[in-house]
């Protein structure tokens, strides 16, 4: 949750009926069908009782004329079909509680007003490590992969390649800021390490269970199918797996990644319930340990 903010925190607009003004989606069901449900009131009021974040920039150098003039309007505009789901970034970032929350328009506006775009400064500078574009979320997410991006953004593809002159633009504001304290940096998870480590574990005979790739050879996330007489996966296989299955970490954070935590017990920590039953009774497991490995980012160096 955001301290002082109901709005901007997930637990309050993960549950939230859409048409409330809550998030698309929650696997749990939606359980509020209006902000005025006690419940909701309730955790509402906890949150108002934090203290908010400061309006004022954080603890870097980053410019915030720069960023208001130059950076902010890439958020409001109009997207093209081919460029990522064709929606403008503000219409996502205004109403789904991501690490990325930007201030909902006053009805009738086109812009920010300044104090909002204070507050979206520090939300947006959370996301950068000054001095160091490629090591910023706020570039890397919605950057092609073949051109050095996340593996995925929700909201689609928006740069080709570094050459945008809005990858440009932006990346102009991060270079000019001294490095200090900003956004820890970016943890990537290793191709290597999942096909050589992390994908055994898909295959392993599990007593009582199905293997995973029983069920996700259909599921989702998806298992690419075995080839006939194979007992492993091809390498174009593999790429194919671990573009999928790193849709469900959160690099840097095995706690966040459902990977770990939805076969993990209750009793350890683990999601409520895995459709193919839970595999791991601690997180002291070798195999939730080989896989929080990968999500801390650790690199294969078997040299395969």
């Amino acid at each position: 949750m955001v301290p002082g903010d109901p709005q901007s925190s997930r637990l309050l607009m993960h549950p939230l009926a859409h048409e409330a003004g809550g998030d698309p989606f929650h696997a749990g069901g939606k359980h509020w069908k209006s902000q005025s449900d006690p419940e909701w009131q309730t955790l509402a009021a906890w949150v108002r009782t934090g203290t908010p974040q400061e309006a004022s920039a954080p603890a870097s150098s980053l410019d915030f004329e720069y960023y208001r003039t130059r950076v902010e309007p890439v958020f409001l505009k109009a997207r093209q079909p081919n460029e990522g789901s064709g929606s403008a970034c503000f219409t996502c970032h205004t109403k789904i509680a991501t690490r990325l929350w930007l201030q909902p328009l006053n009805a009738g506006a086109t812009s920010w007003t300044e104090e909002q775009s204070k507050l979206n400064f520090a939300s947006v500078s959370r996301l950068v490590v000054a001095g160091n574009p490629d090591q910023s979320r706020l570039l890397l997410h919605p950057l092609a992969t073949d051109a050095g991006g996340d593996p995925t953004h929700t909201g689609g593809k928006f740069w080709a390649s570094k050459d945008n002159p809005e990858w440009q633009t932006i990346a102009v504001w991060v270079r000019k800021a001294s490095p200090m304290a900003s956004a820890a940096p970016i943890v990537s998870v290793d191709f290597a390490f999942f096909r050589d480590r992390v994908q055994p574990i898909f295959l392993a005979k599990r007593p009582g269970h199905a293997r995973c790739i029983e069920c996700h050879d259909n599921g989702s996330p998806r298992l690419q199918e075995l080839s006939p007489g194979a007992t492993t996966w091809s390498e174009e296989q593999s790429h194919k797996n671990f573009e999928a299955w790193s849709r469900v970490v959160v690099p840097g954070d095995p706690q966040s990644s459902r990977l770990l935590m939805h076969p993990l017990a209750h009793e350890a920590g683990g999601d409520p319930f895995h459709a193919g039953g839970k595999h791991w009774k601690s997180q002291s497991d070798p195999e939730w340990q080989t896989l929080a490995a990968w999500v801390r980012g650790e690199k294969e160096t078997s040299g395969k």
